[in-house]
């Protein structure tokens, strides 16, 4: 996950805002590593303002994308 502090707490709170907007949709844990996901794709980038904008965008993009477990049975 970020080093910075300040990118640290702004992607903790976009896993919990996607948390709460998914919840009964998905879990936890697929939320968290779909985050993780998100932001080991943005690791490398030299400027970080934007980071944790670019990791909510691409994990609800990730997410929506996603099957829905209830149609699955």
């Amino acid at each position: 996950m970020p080093e910075d502090s300040r990118e640290t707490a702004a992607v903790r709170e976009v896993t919990e805002r996607l948390k709460s907007a998914y919840t009964g949709r998905r879990t936890a844990q697929e939320v968290e590593a779909v985050v993780g996901e998100a932001y080991n794709h943005l690791r490398d980038r030299p400027v970080r303002d934007f980071v944790p904008v670019l990791v909510e965008r691409r994990a609800r993009r990730i997410l929506a994308d996603l099957p829905d477990p209830s149609e699955m049975d």
